[in-house]
C-alpha cells in the first residue's frame, strides 16, 4: 500500500480497513491505484515544458535582467480539463526541482505546490504555505505579520517556483476590486523580491484569469496557457488513450470496439474534458477486473458511464442511437460546492393567486 505522506494515524485508519478487506478486493485496489499512477502523454506536455523552460531562463537571468515577462504563468481550463496531473508531472520530472540538502543543511524545496485554501484569503495563502514548508504558525498570526515570515521560510527553503492550484478561489472570496487589487499587489510582490527570485504558477479555471486581465503589471510580467476541450477533431487521440490505458497501464485485453462513432461517444459524455475523459476509461477497466474479466468491452465502458453520471439505460450514451441529442458532458464528476459552471436558476416570479 502506497502511504505518500499520510500521518501515522491516517496509515493505521486505513490499515484497519484493509485488514477487513477480502483479498480480491485488494488486489483490484492495488492494481488501480498502480494503474492511475501512469501519466498519460498529450500534446500539452512540450507545451507546458516549454513555459516552465522560459521560466526557468528567466529565473537563472534574474540578477543580470530578466525577462519579466516569465515570472508568473496562468493555467487554465474547465474543471476536470487535466491542469493539475499536467503540472505536478512536468515539475515531477524536471531535474530542477528535485529536494536537496543545502550547504547549511536544510532541506532545500525548490518547488512549493499548494491548493487555493478555502476561504482563499491573503492570510490562509501564506499560513498553508508555510504548513507546508513545515513551519509552525500561530493561529493569532495577522496578516501584515505572517506574509514576511512566509517570504522568510521561502528563502531559508530555497524555494523558487510556488503552485497554487484552484487559484481562482482567491477571485471568489476576494469579491470587491479593492481586494482583487490587494491579492493581485502581494503576488506582484512575490515575484519582485528583490532578495530572492520567485516563480509562480497559478492554476484554475475561470474566473482566474481576472486576476491577469485587470492588472497592466501582471499581463505584463505573466504569459497563460489554455487547456482547450477536444473535439471531434481529436477522435485519433482518444482512441490512442483508451489502447494505452488498457493494453500497457492495465495489461487487458481489448474487444474491437474503437471504430465507428465510439470516441465521439466518448467526447460527448466528458464534454471534450481530457481528465473526464481518463477517469472514464479508467473506471472502464475497473469495472472489467470486478467483473473478472481480462477483456475491455464496449460493454465496461457504458457502465462506467452509468456510474459516474448516473444516467439512466435510455439515457447512456454509450448505447443510445440518438447519443448526439443527449446532453454533453454528463460524465464529468459532480462539481464541487461552488465550482458550478452553469449560473444558478432566477427563482420563478410567483403571479397572484399561484402558490410556491
Amino acid at each position: 500500500m502506497t502511504t505518500r505522506n499520510l500521518p501515522v494515524s491516517a496509515i493505521e485508519a486505513i490499515s484497519r480497513v484493509r485488514q477487513s478487506m477480502p483479498e480480491a478486493q485488494l488486489n483490484i485496489a492495488d492494481r488501480m491505484a498502480t494503474i492511475s499512477a501512469h501519466h498519460i502523454p498529450t500534446f500539452r506536455d512540450d507545451a507546458l515544458s516549454a513555459r516552465i523552460d522560459r521560466m526557468k531562463r528567466s529565473l537563472v537571468a534574474h540578477y543580470s535582467g530578466d525577462e519579466k515577462q516569465h515570472r508568473i504563468l496562468f493555467v487554465i481550463g474547465e474543471s476536470h480539463s487535466g491542469k493539475s496531473s499536467l503540472i505536478q508531472h512536468a515539475l515531477a520530472t524536471d531535474p530542477a526541482f528535485e529536494s536537496y540538502v543545502d550547504s547549511d543543511g536544510v532541506d532545500a524545496m525548490p518547488v512549493l505546490m499548494m491548493d487555493g485554501p478555502s476561504p482563499c484569503t491573503l492570510r490562509n495563502i501564506a499560513s498553508d504555505g508555510l504548513e507546508k514548508l513545515g513551519y509552525p504558525v500561530k493561529a493569532n498570526l495577522s496578516e501584515s505579520r505572517i506574509w514576511p515570515l512566509f517570504r522568510e521560510q521561502l528563502k531559508r527553503r530555497k524555494v523558487l517556483f510556488i503552485v497554487i492550484d484552484e487559484a481562482q478561489h482567491a477571485i471568489k472570496n476576494n469579491t470587491s476590486d479593492y481586494e482583487i487589487q490587494k491579492v493581485r499587489d502581494t503576488l506582484k510582490h512575490l515575484v519582485q523580491m528583490p532578495d530572492w527570485p520567485i516563480r509562480l504558477v497559478l492554476s484554475g479555471v475561470s474566473p482566474l484569469e481576472r486576476l491577469r486581465e485587470g492588472d497592466k503589471q501582471i499581463e505584463s510580467r505573466s504569459t497563460m496557457m489554455r487547456l482547450g476541450s477536444l473535439t471531434s477533431q481529436h477522435a485519433s487521440h482518444v482512441i490512442g488513450y483508451v489502447e494505452l490505458v488498457v493494453t500497457r497501464h492495465a495489461r487487458l485485453k481489448l474487444d474491437d470496439f474503437l471504430g465507428g462513432d465510439f470516441p465521439l461517444r466518448m467526447i460527448h459524455a466528458c464534454g471534450g474534458c481530457f481528465g473526464s475523459i481518463v477517469q472514464l476509461i479508467r473506471l472502464a477497466v475497473e469495472n472489467t477486473l470486478l467483473k473478472g474479466s481480462d477483456i475491455v468491452t464496449a460493454g465496461n465502458f457504458a457502465a462506467a458511464y452509468a456510474e459516474m453520471s448516473g444516467c439512466s439505460p435510455s439515457s447512456n450514451i454509450f448505447t443510445a442511437q440518438d447519443w448526439n441529442s443527449l446532453e454533453v458532458g454528463a460524465a464529468r464528476i459532480v462539481e464541487d460546492a461552488g465550482e458550478a459552471s452553469k449560473p444558478q436558476q432566477k427563482p420563478k416570479r410567483i403571479r397572484a393567486g399561484e402558490r410556491r
